[in-house]
C-alpha cells in the first residue's frame, strides 16, 4: 500500500484514551506513507502491530494531543524518516514494544526534526532490540514532563536490546517532572519494570542548553550504556545524573557550562560503576549527593563573538604599582572568522592581547588586563572589544592606595558548614598577601563571634604572605556570624573577611536535603521525596512486600534523640498507623535498634500526619525506618523523614515519672478510654529542658509540661487508648530532655475488642486474561477511580484478579467504574482460590448495573470464605465491548 501527498485535518479537542482518532492505522506491511500533513488529530500514526516494511517518510504531523508515530508491538523493519513533528501531548515517535503483541525489532528513526512534546518525549524506545535513532534534531521537548531522546524498559514492554543512538542533537530537552520533583534529562534511561542490560550506544551527540540535567539514569537497573563523542554544552544542573545502580561507559564526554558546581550526580555510590574510556573533561570530581538544586537555567548559544567574564576586580593596590595580570577570553563560536576592529581599556588599566586581527572560526583569543592606580580610592575602568561586528565590554574595578604597604585576603570570606553546637569545625585558612611598596607589619589578628584564629603573621614584605587559620565551634544553634580582622600599618588597615557558619542543635532537622535510599519504592514515589523540601512528595514501597525500610545518610556520625516522620498534609490521606522501628548504624552495614517496633497513626485531624518519636541518646549516621504494616495501605509509605541531634544528657537535672507503666482494661475499637495520668518530676538541682513528650501506638496524650521543668518541679501527661485492632496494643511515653538520665518512658498496654472493615485488596497485585491499551489491571487497586482496567475487545470472557497476599476471610467485594462514565451492565461472576490455580465459585453469574447516579459503585455480598485470590469474570457488557473495571475491593468479614 502506499499513501502520499494528501492531508488530514481534524478537530480533536481534547484527548480521550477510549477513542481511536487517529489520522493513519491498521495493518500495514510492506507499505509507505510520505508527504502527508495531519494535524489536529489524537494521534499522527498509531500503528499496532504485528507488522513488517512499513516506512514513514516526509510527513508533517501537528497539534496532536496524544502521540505524533507510535510503533504499538511487533513492528518489525520499519521506519520513520525525513519528517517534522511538532506539538504533540505525547511522545513525538515511539516504538513500543508492547509484551502482549511482540518486540519491535530493526526499526530505524532517522533525520526528523521533532519539536514542543507536551506531555513525554521527542523520541522514545521502549522495550524491543535492534532498534536505531539517528541523524534527528529534537528541540524544546518534555514541555510540561518528560524528556528529549529516553530509552525504557516500562509500560510492559519487552526488554531492551541492542539500540543504537547515533548523531542526534538536543537542544533544551527535560524539564522538571511534577511527580518526582527532579529534572528529567535530555537523554534518559529508565529501568523501572526490568534490568536493562542492552547495549545501548551513544554516539556523536550533542546535547545543548538543557534546562536540567544532559544524561539521566533513573529508576532499576542500567547496564551497557557507552557514550562515545557526547558534547554537552550548558546545564541548567548536572551533565550527569546517575540515580541507579548498574553500568555505563564514557568515551571522549565532554561538558562545559555545567549549571551545579558538581557536574555528576551520584547518590548509588558503588553500585553505579563507571568505565573511563579515555578523552572526557567537565565530567571528573566528586559527585554530588544531596537535595535538588535550582536549575541555573543556560543562556542561548551566543551567535557572535563573546568576551568573559564580565567583569573584573582587582582589589587593593597602592598607586604608583601594577597588580598582577587578570585575564578575559574573547570567543568567536561562529564558522566564519571575526575581525578585530579595536581592543583597548580605559582607566587606569592596560591589556595586552593574542587576538591580532582576525579569531578563527569557532576559535578565542586571551587579553591580559592590569591596574596600575593613579590616585587612591574607587577607580573604574572598562575593556572594550570589537570583533565580528559587535562591541563587548568589561566592567574594571579597583582600589587606588597611597604607596606603602596594602594587604589583601585570599579568600574574601569564609564559610562554615553545619557543626553541632559545642564542637569545633575543621579550620580554614586565609592568606593574607602584602600588595603594596613597602613592608607591612600585622600588630593583630582578632575574630568574633564563634570564631577563633591562629596566625603567623608579623612584618609582611612586598609580595610576601602569611597564613591564618580560621576555626568554628558554634554556641548556639543556627545561623553564626563574625568577622577576621588583619590590623597593620597597611594602607588600608583594618582587612576584613567575613565569617559566617551554622550551628546543629536538637531543633535542626539534620537530615535535610540528605541522599535517602530505601529497600523498595513504587514510581514516581522514590526514596529522594523523604528528604526534599516539598510535604506533599512521597516515598512508596513495592505493594504487598513487608517488610520495608527507608533509611536517610546523615553525611557523618551524629549523637542522634528524635525522629519526625510524616504524611502529605492533605486530608485526602485518611489517617492510618504504620508499625515501625527505627534503627541505626554507623557504617550502613551493621544497624541496631534505637526505637523498638510500635504502632504510629498519622491523622490529617488530630496531628497534621505528622508522628514525633523520641529515644536515648545514640550514635549513628545511617538512621533508618523498619515499617512492617499499614492499616492504609498495602506497602510502606512516608513523605518527609526528619533526624534532629540529641538535647545532650551532662546536666545536673535528673526526671522520674509516676507511674512508670500504665495498664488499660478492654476496650471496644475506635473508641476512647478515660485519661490516667503520669506525673513527671525533676529530682535534679537544675531546670531540665523539654526537647519532646511522644506517645505511640494506640494511646495519645496531652500535657502541661511545657519547654522546661524546674528543679524539684512536675508536670503531668494524661494518656488514654483508643485501640483500632483486637488484642493486646502495647505503646509508650516518652520525655525527651537534657536530663542526666536521658529520656524518660512509661510502658504503655491495653486490650481492643471487636473487628475493623478493611479493603484487603487496597494495592494488592493484580493480573488478567488482558488488557488493552495502557489500561493495565494494576489499576484496580490503585485507590483512583478514574483509572481503569479494560480487557482486549470482541474477546468475552474476560477476567481480572487480585491477590491478596495470604489467604484472607472476605465477604464482600465493591466493583467501581470511573464516576463520569455514562450507566452500562456486565455480566459477570466471583470465583476464589488459595493457590492460584484451581478456582471455585464465590457469587454465580448475575448482571449488575453501573450508574453514575451511584457513583457508577456495585457491592456483592456473599457468604464468608477464605480465599488468596479473588477473580471476577466478565462475559459481557452492553457499554463497550469488553471487560471493564475501575476499582476491584474485597472486604474483610
Amino acid at each position: 500500500m502506499r499513501l502520499q501527498n494528501f492531508a488530514i485535518f481534524g478537530n480533536v479537542q481534547e484527548r480521550d484514551d477510549s477513542a481511536q482518532v487517529n489520522g493513519i492505522g491498521g495493518a500495514m506491511s510492506d507499505s509507505t506513507v510520505s508527504n502527508l500533513w495531519i494535524d489536529h488529530m489524537k494521534v499522527g500514526a498509531w500503528m499496532d502491530g504485528p507488522m513488517d516494511g512499513l516506512t514513514f517518510t516526509g510527513m508533517r504531523i501537528r497539534d496532536t494531543t496524544a502521540d505524533g508515530i507510535n510503533f504499538h508491538g511487533g513492528v518489525t523493519n520499519s521506519k520513520v524518516t525525513n519528517s517534522d513533528i511538532r506539538n504533540t501531548g505525547d511522545d513525538g515517535i515511539a516504538t513500543w514494544a508492547d509484551s502482549g503483541i511482540g518486540a519491535d525489532a530493526n526499526d530505524t528513526i532517522s533525520n526528523n526534526t521533532v519539536s514542543l512534546q507536551i506531555l513525554a518525549n521527542a523520541i522514545a524506545i521502549y522495550g524491543g532490540h535492534d532498534n536505531t535513532v539517528s541523524g534527528n534534531r529534537v528541540v524544546d521537548t518534555g514541555l510540561a514532563q518528560g524528556g528529549g531522546i529516553h530509552v525504557g524498559q516500562r509500560f510492559t514492554s519487552t526488554p531492551v536490546g541492542l539500540t543504537t543512538i547515533s548523531d542526534n542533537t538536543m537542544i533544551r530537552a527535560g524539564s522538571l517532572d511534577p511527580n518526582w520533583q527532579f529534572g528529567v534529562g535530555a537523554l534518559w534511561f529508565d529501568g523501572s519494570q526490568g534490568a536493562i542490560t542492552g547495549p545501548i550506544n551513544v554516539t556523536n551527540a550533542l546535547i545543548q542548553q538543557s534546562p536540567y540535567e544532559a544524561v539521566q539514569w533513573v529508576e532499576g537497573t542500567i547496564s551497557g550504556v557507552n557514550l562515545n563523542n557526547v558534547t554537552i554544552a550548558g546545564t541548567g544542573t548536572f551533565a550527569l545524573q546517575e540515580q541507579t545502580g548498574g553500568a555505563a561507559k564514557f568515551t571522549n564526554v565532554t561538558a562545559t557550562g555545567v549549571g551545579y558546581s558538581s557536574p555528576v550526580y551520584n547518590c548509588s555510590g558503588g553500585n553505579f560503576v563507571v568505565t573511563d574510556g579515555g578523552g572526557n573533561s567537565g565530567i571528573s570530581g566528586t559527585p554530588y549527593c544531596g537535595g535538588w538544586p535550582a536549575p541555573v537555567f543556560p543562556p542561548y548559544p551566543s551567535e557572535g563573538v563573546t568576551a568573559t567574564p564580565g567583569a573584573l576586580n582587582f582589589g587593593s593596590v597602592a598607586t604608583g604599582s601594577t597588580s598582577a595580570a587578570q585575564t578575559v577570553t574573547v570567543s568567536n563560536p561562529t564558522n566564519t572568522a571575526a575581525s578585530v576592529s579595536s581592543i583597548s581599556t580605559s582607566g587606569d588599566y592596560s591589556q595586552t592581547n593574542t587576538c591580532g586581527s582576525s579569531i578563527a572560526a569557532n576559535g578565542s583569543c586571551t587579553v591580559s588586563v592590569k591596574f596600575a592606580p593613579t590616585a587612591t580610592g574607587s577607580r573604574n575602568g572598562t575593556l572594550t572589544v570589537n570583533a565580528g561586528g559587535i562591541t563587548n565590554t568589561v566592567s574594571l574595578s579597583g582600589t587606588g592606595t597611597a604607596p606603602g604597604p596594602v594587604l589583601n585576603t585570599d579568600p574574601a570570606s569564609l564559610s562554615f558548614a553545619g557543626t553541632v553546637v559545642g564542637s569545633s569545625a575543621t579550620a580554614q585558612t586565609v592568606t593574607v598577601t602584602n600588595s603594596g611598596t613597602a613592608s607591612a607589619t600585622v600588630s593583630a589578628v582578632a575574630a568574633t563571634g564563634d570564631f577563633s584564629q591562629t596566625n603567623n603573621c608579623a612584618t609582611l614584605a612586598v609580595g610576601a604572605s602569611c597564613t591564618v587559620n580560621v576555626g568554628f565551634k558554634p554556641t548556639t544553634g543556627g545561623s553564626r556570624a563574625g568577622n577576621l580582622t588583619i590590623t597593620s600599618n597597611a594602607n588600608n588597615s583594618p582587612t576584613t573577611v567575613a565569617l559566617t557558619g551554622t550551628g546543629i542543635d536538637s531543633t535542626t532537622n539534620i537530615a535535610a536535603g540528605r541522599p535517602a535510599t530505601a529497600s523498595s519504592s513504587s514510581s514516581p514515589y522514590v526514596a529522594s521525596n523523604l528528604t526534599d523540601t516539598d510535604a506533599s512528595t512521597y516515598w512508596e514501597g513495592t505493594n504487598g512486600s513487608f517488610p520495608q525500610w527507608a533509611q536517610v545518610d546523615l553525611g557523618q556520625n551524629y549523637s542522634v534523640g528524635k525522629v519526625v516522620l510524616k504524611l502529605p498534609p492533605a486530608t485526602a490521606w485518611s489517617a492510618r498507623t504504620e508499625t515501625l522501628s527505627v534503627q541505626g548504624s554507623t557504617d550502613g552495614s551493621s544497624f541496631s535498634t534505637i526505637k523498638a517496633s510500635a504502632g504510629y497513626t498519622f491523622d490529617p485531624n488530630a496531628n497534621n500526619n505528622t508522628v514525633t518519636i523520641t529515644f536515648n541518646a545514640a550514635t549513628a549516621r545511617y538512621v533508618r525506618v523498619n515499617i512492617t504494616a499499614n492499616t492504609g495501605w498495602n506497602a510502606a509509605q512516608l513523605s518527609d523523614f526528619q533526624v534532629f541531634p540529641s538535647s545532650g544528657g551532662s546536666s545536673p537535672a535528673t526526671l522520674s515519672t509516676s507511674p512508670t507503666s500504665l495498664s488499660y482494661p478492654t476496650q471496644a475499637l475506635n473508641t476512647s478510654s478515660s485519661a490516667q495520668t503520669v506525673t513527671v518530676t525533676n529530682t535534679g538541682t537544675a531546670a531540665a529542658t523539654v526537647s519532646g513528650i511522644t506517645v505511640t501506638g494506640d494511646f495519645s496524650g496531652t500535657n502541661n509540661c511545657g519547654t522546661s521543668i524546674a528543679a524539684g518541679a512536675s508536670c503531668t501527661v494524661s494518656v488514654t487508648f483508643r485501640p483500632t485492632a483486637s488484642g493486646t496494643r502495647t505503646g509508650d511515653l516518652s520525655i525527651a530532655s537534657n536530663a542526666s538520665n536521658g529520656t524518660a518512658t512509661v510502658a504503655l498496654t491495653g486490650t481492643g475488642a471487636g473487628t475493623v472493615s478493611r479493603n484487603l485488596a487496597a494495592g494488592a497485585a493484580t493480573t488478567e486474561s488482558s488488557h488493552t491499551d495502557v489500561y493495565a489491571s494494576s489499576n484496580v487497586t490503585d485507590g483512583n477511580q478514574g483509572s481503569y482496567w479494560e480487557s482486549a475487545n470482541n474477546a468475552f470472557p474476560q477476567w481480572v484478579q487480585v491477590d491478596l497476599g495470604s489467604a484472607q476471610s472476605a465477604s464482600s467485594v465493591v466493583l467501581q467504574l470511573p464516576a463520569a462514565w455514562g450507566a452500562r451492565n456486565q455480566t459477570l461472576s466471583l470465583s476464589g482460590s488459595t493457590d492460584g490455580s484451581a478456582f471455585t465459585t464465590i457469587k454465580s453469574s448475575a448482571t449488575y448495573t453501573f450508574d453514575p447516579a451511584t457513583n457508577n459503585t456495585v457491592t456483592i455480598t456473599f457468604s464468608a470464605t477464605t480465599q488468596r485470590y479473588v477473580r471476577v469474570n466478565i462475559t459481557a457488557n452492553n457499554g463497550w465491548p469488553a471487560g471493564q473495571i475501575s476499582e476491584f475491593q474485597v472486604w474483610n468479614s
